[in-house]
């Protein structure tokens, strides 16, 4: 039987437009109410208070999750009375550390507990993220937060390079919409020209800038690797963008220094990283002064402990009194500013360099170039509880595929049919089982190219 995102995937280029449209429109009216238009204000606001007026706001917004995790939610009653920790003579921030790091093991384990029973159910919403070390997690978190809170941050930060709500853009990302071309679409509910970063390749890309040249965006948002190879193509004279661009916004993986430049180069104009986590605890982003990632003082805190340069990010969500989390392991490593620039702006600016996850770039069988993204994407769906990946390339047409399926549940005569289809029909693909797949720096790198290209 065919699922409805197989026959989306798969419609005539009028149906698919419907399908993607009326899902726009539903995303719209989510995120573009009246609630995010007054949450952004107040948020644009809040960017004129002295550093002490955040300080102290954000010390209140700490202080109160604590005692709303503490009356509502029965893991954190258990956990704070064995810490000895009252949420209600909370008065020193540093006190936080009384308490444990919560962990995805952690929450697995005590996944109900977690969870706030006096929160509307209706008001819920599952997500399922793989998280920045590669292990998949489910957790809830209300809907209100994951359409309408998470899009004013993200427009605030917008809103420092001049860009509004429903400007002309253009989003390159890991969400797959289609097999057939053309590999674009046009959500006119947020004037916005999805472009497909799993189909990306010389010509398609040559076929992209050209779009991108009718469509007139603003601004570029998307993962940075699909970006430089556009990026690439423009500045190996391959393509010619004759449009400006305001400004390009990243996420999704680690942006290079290097990788930046070309891109700056390439499309004239400045990239900025966007951070957080898939987990909504916390969001940052760098600014025009380039100091390092202002954090959203209102999203979420965040503590780096670790005694060496790069410090481990332990965060605490503000905003989901459904499932908080806090003192969570988010996974990554971060690299602190001075003390001095963290004294000369109003905004905490606590780091200026964050070590994620980055992948390689794979090759298929004719020598065309396949992003991380579209490997992960291709994977996703086969991936459970427990369960994780990591796919090598030794040659164009020889593949090693590492999985940690200790159940065997990963239907994998599926996944290599899927991810031949990419890499090419005659690939050759091992397949391993292993029990961990950590680098030496404690990450997981899930797509790594050996071929030297």
């Amino acid at each position: 039987m065919i699922s409805t995102e197989e026959l989306i995937l798969n419609s005539p280029y009028i149906l698919r437009e419907m399908f993607i449209n009326l899902y726009g429109y539903y995303l719209s009216r989510k995120r573009f109410n009246k609630r995010f238009y007054q949450l952004l204000d107040n948020l644009m606001l809040n960017l004129q208070k002295t550093p002490g007026q955040i300080k102290s706001e954000q010390f209140e917004f700490l202080k109160d999750t604590l005692i709303q995790a503490y009356k509502n939610v029965p893991y954190y009653t258990e956990i704070f009375n064995q810490a000895g920790f009252n949420p209600f003579e909370f008065d020193d921030e540093k006190d936080i550390a009384k308490l444990p790091f919560l962990d995805k093991a952690t929450i697995r384990k005590n996944f109900d507990k977690l969870q706030n029973p006096n929160y509307p159910s209706n008001e819920l919403k599952l997500h399922t993220t793989s998280g920045s070390t590669g292990e998949k997690l489910k957790f809830y978190q209300p809907k209100d937060l994951t359409y309408t809170i998470n899009a004013a941050f993200m427009y605030r930060f917008y809103a420092l390079y001049e860009v509004k709500p429903k400007d002309r853009r253009v989003t390159i990302g890991g969400r797959r919409f289609t097999n057939k071309p053309p590999y674009w679409s046009y959500n006119r509910f947020e004037n916005q020209l999805l472009l497909s970063s799993h189909h990306l390749n010389n010509k398609t890309g040559q076929d992209y800038i050209q779009k991108i040249n009718e469509f007139k965006p603003v601004f570029i948002q998307g993962h940075p690797n699909s970006i430089l190879y556009l990026a690439n193509l423009i500045n190996n004279n391959k393509a010619k963008l004759t449009v400006p661009v305001k400004v390009i916004f990243t996420t999704g993986e680690t942006l290079i220094e290097e990788n930046r430049t070309k891109i700056e180069l390439a499309f004239k104009t400045g990239v900025f990283q966007q951070y957080g986590s898939g987990e909504s605890c916390f969001s940052a982003q760098e600014t025009p002064e380039r100091i390092g990632y202002m954090l959203n003082y209102e999203h979420g805190y965040v503590e780096m402990v670790g005694d060496g340069e790069y410090k481990e990010v332990i965060a605490t969500s503000f905003q989901n009194k459904a499932m908080p989390f806090i003192r969570y392991r988010v996974g990554d490593l971060v690299r602190p500013v001075s003390v001095e620039k963290q004294k000369k702006y109003p905004f905490p600016y606590l780091f200026d360099e964050v070590l994620g996850r980055t992948d390689d770039i794979l090759f298929s069988e004719n020598g065309d170039q396949i992003l991380p993204v579209a490997i992960r994407m291709i994977v996703k769906p086969y991936l459970s509880d427990n369960t994780n990946y990591q796919i090598t390339q030794i040659t164009l047409h020889d593949f090693i595929l590492k999985l940690i399926d200790y159940d065997k549940v990963i239907n994998v005569i599926s996944l290599l049919k899927k991810l031949k289809q990419v890499i090419g029909d005659t690939a050759q693909i091992e397949i391993q089982y292993v029990d961990t797949l950590l680098t030496d720096g404690g990450k997981i790198r899930n797509v790594i190219n050996k071929i030297g290209k």
